[in-house]
This record gives C-alpha cells, structure tokens and sequence, in this order.
C-alpha cells in the first residue's frame, strides 16, 4: 500500500522545521515594518521625499488653474494635503491630529522632514508656489498601508535575498530532517531483520555511536537484541536436547513392551493402548526436533532445483492413498510445471502437513483440491478443504505452535499443534508468507514463495 509521501516522519519534520524558520522571518519582516521609525531606512526617505517631489510639482503645474474648492487628487498609499499660509487646508478635508502636530512643529523649516507617531508618517513640508503665495504640501502614509509598501518593496527590490533565504533555510530543514530519520529508518530495517528471524542483526555502528537519545536507544535495542537471541538459542538447544533424550527411553519402552507382550500375551488391549502412546509420543518428539532445525535456519542444508508440480503430484497421490480409507479425497485441480531453487525436504513438509491437515478436516463424501500456480514471480499452492473453517480472529494464530482450535475444529483436531508452524517455518526460509482464511466451506491455506528467493544464489 503507497503511502502519501507527507505521511513520513522526513516531511513532518522537514515541513515543520523550515514553515517555523519562514514564518520566524517573515515575522522578523513585519515586526520590523511595524516598529523601525522610517528615518531609519535611507531607501524608504528617498521613496518618500520622492513622492513629495512628484506631487508638488503636479501641485504647480496645476496651479493657474486651482481653487480652494478643487478635490487634491489621491494616490495609492498615501495621501497629501496642502496647508494655506493661514494654516488651513486646502478643500476643507478632515486632518489627522498626527498630521496637525507635525505641522506645528515644522511648517516653519525650510526642508521636509519625516516624523512617525502613533502609527502614522508625516512627511512635509514641502513648499509649493501657486502664484507668489507660499503653500505647505505635506504626505501621510497610516501603518497598514506602510507596511503593505515595505513588504511590497522588499519582496520586489531584495527578491534575490527572500531566495536565497528559503533555499538555505530549506536545505539546513532537509538535513536536519535527514539527520534524525535516518538513525530511525536503520533502526527499523534492523527490527524488521529481527522478526524474519536474523537474531544476530545488530543496529548499524554509526548509530550507536551517537551521542544523543537515538544513540541511547540504539544500544538498549542491541541488548535487546542479544538477549532475545540468546532466550531463543537456548529455547532450541533445550529443545533439541530434550527430544534427542527421550528418545533413548522411548527405544527402551518398547523393547519393555515387546517382551511383555510375550509374557503376558491376555494383556493385549492394553499393550496396544501403550503403543499407541508410545508412537504419539514418539511422533512429538520427532515434529519438535524438525521444528528445531527449520528454525535453525539454512546453515546446514543443501539447496536444490526442485520440479514442484511432481512433488505436489507424489503428496496429492500419497494423500489421496490415505484419504481413500475415509472415503475423502484427494485432486490436484491446476497445476504448470514450476521449478524453484530450495530445499527440497522442507518444501515436501510444508506441503505434506498442509495437505494432511486438510484431509483430516474435510467431511467423509468430500476432496480436499490442490493447485499450483505461478503470478508474477510467486509460486502460489493453494490447498482447501470442507470442512467448517476456523474463527476469523484465529486465523494468523493458526500457524504458530502448539496452537489448536479446539473448539472449533471437534475430535479431528487431534495432532499436536506443530504441523503449521512447521510449514510456516520451512516456507519463511525460502522468503515466503502462507496464510489462511474460510473459503464458506472450508479453509484455504495459501503458499506464496518468490521464485527469486534468497536461496536462488
């Protein structure tokens, strides 16, 4: 399943960072565009005197033809006003207290000056001569609209410096981001090697050595790592020397039973009872120690080309055989000549236990069906039979061992739980998956193994 690409840990990361570093500047670009007194800036004083200029000369050219009752024309931005020798203005407009305070403080200069209070600029004045009569022309400019102009102005004079800004910005956000999830994504290709099994994985050096919390953690999961190893080794190793144990006793039981078989040969009922537990118990013990070694892995094996459809056709044949005697089944329904590169013994298990769980469960009168396939670059076996499925919420918990479903599958569910887990096992070592689920009737068990396994070397 495709993830969206904004769903990783990289891009939060990497979108958080850099929208907190953009945001911080163009917060730094407006508290300054608030607060810094114009005067400040020798750009915005030239641009401002410089609408001053351009207006009074409009101002003067048209000034045989002016009256007090003419509207002054506006301009985006700002807006200007002209004070008679009386100090009125001219076209009785309302005048701001910011602006009647610079006026009283500097109509008398002979050039304009800027001033901000309150959130307004006052540039002026600026003499104007309408016939030899003397006018004071003065601009303003309110803060929301001189912020807007010096936004405006650095995004269209410094465009090169706002660039050059987000790309650095940007690329100090991606390795930040690259430094903190790759230690991450080391640690989950780690983890994900250790649930296929590859106990001796350790978490890559480079992380380790770290000296922050990711480092930390590295460590702690390769304590992790090795303990667990060590509890399976030693889970196997108990195992294996348990089985191999008994069954020196089991040998010895029964020759005890042959003889006693000879001695008293009224006792046969119960003899037989014996034996039968016997070969139980020896069975158990023999599933428990090929358990054992298809989860010791592949160290010991020898891998081959093995011809699939004629190994399904033999354990179709052998099971049909077996089947007959409880009137069910046995049909390979599909099948294509497939060869894959594995183990051959391992494969025929996992085949085989499939195959005889299915008989076991399949109703008298009916067949258990077989079939092979390949898709894509994956051998497919299916195996379905009958009978009345398992629980949907058991259906992983099927293949692990010693797990029964008792209460559903009633007195066929007689074996010992580790048919399954011994064909998930054999399966796992060739890189593949087998899962499970009803088919109404029935249960259908999938094999899936990739053609390019890690066998084919």
């Amino acid at each position: 399943m495709l993830a969206w690409p904004f769903q990783s840990l990289f891009w939060k990361l990497f979108l958080w960072f850099w929208l907190t570093m953009v945001s911080m500047m163009a917060a730094m670009v407006v508290t300054v565009a608030i607060t810094v007194d114009p005067s400040d800036f020798l750009s915005e004083r030239r641009e401002l005197f410089r609408e001053l200029e351009i207006v009074s000369r409009k101002v003067e050219r048209m000034a045989s033809g002016w009256a007090s009752h003419t509207p002054f024309p506006q301009f985006t931005g700002s807006y200007f006003y002209l004070f008679d020798p009386a100090g009125e203005v001219v076209g009785r407009r309302a005048v701001p207290d910011e602006l009647m305070s610079a006026y009283d403080r500097t109509h008398d200069r002979s050039e304009p000056t800027i001033t901000f209070r309150s959130g307004v600029v006052v540039v002026g004045p600026r003499k104007v001569w309408i016939g030899r009569v003397p006018y004071d022309l003065f601009l303003t400019k309110e803060m929301p609209r001189l912020v807007h102009w010096r936004v405006t102005k650095v995004l269209s004079q410094q465009w090169h410096l706002v660039i050059i800004a987000l790309a650095v910005s940007f690329l100090l956000c991606i390795l930040l981001a690259r430094y903190l999830v790759v230690p991450i994504r080391r640690l989950q290709g780690t983890s994900r090697k250790l649930a296929k099994g590859e106990l001796s994985t350790r978490v890559d050096a480079s992380v380790r050595q770290r000296g922050d919390e990711l480092g930390d953690f590295a460590r702690d999961f390769d304590h992790m790592a090795e303990q667990l190893e060590t509890l399976v080794n030693n889970k196997e190793i108990l195992l294996r020397n348990v089985s191999h144990e008994l069954r020196s006793p089991l040998t010895r039981l029964q020759i005890s039973l042959a003889l006693a078989r000879r001695k008293s040969p009224e006792a046969d009922a119960e003899h037989a009872r014996i034996e039968r537990e016997i070969e139980r118990l020896d069975e158990l013990i023999g599933e428990i120690i090929r358990f054992s070694r298809i989860q010791h892995g592949l160290s010991e094996v020898a891998c081959e080309q093995v011809n699939l459809e004629q190994l399904l056709k033999q354990l179709v044949e052998d099971g049909d055989f077996e089947a007959q005697a409880q009137n069910k089944g046995v049909d390979l329904i599909k099948s294509q000549p497939l060869e894959i590169c594995g183990v051959r013994d391992w494969l025929s298990s996992a085949a085989e236990n499939i195959i005889r769980n299915a008989i076991r469960f399949t109703p008298e009168g009916s067949n258990v069906e077989v079939s092979l396939e390949q898709y894509r670059r994956n051998v497919i076996i299916k195996v379905r039979d009958k009978g009345p499925g398992v629980p949907e919420e058991v259906l992983e918990s099927m293949f692990e061992p010693f797990f029964r479903v008792d209460e559903t599958r009633g007195k066929e569910n007689d074996g010992f739980g580790l048919g399954t887990a011994i064909a998930m096992g054999a399966i796992a070592n060739h890189d593949g998956l087998i899962s499970a689920r009803n088919a109404h009737p029935g249960l259908e068990v999938t094999i899936k193994i990739p053609l390019d396994n890690k066998l084919n070397v």
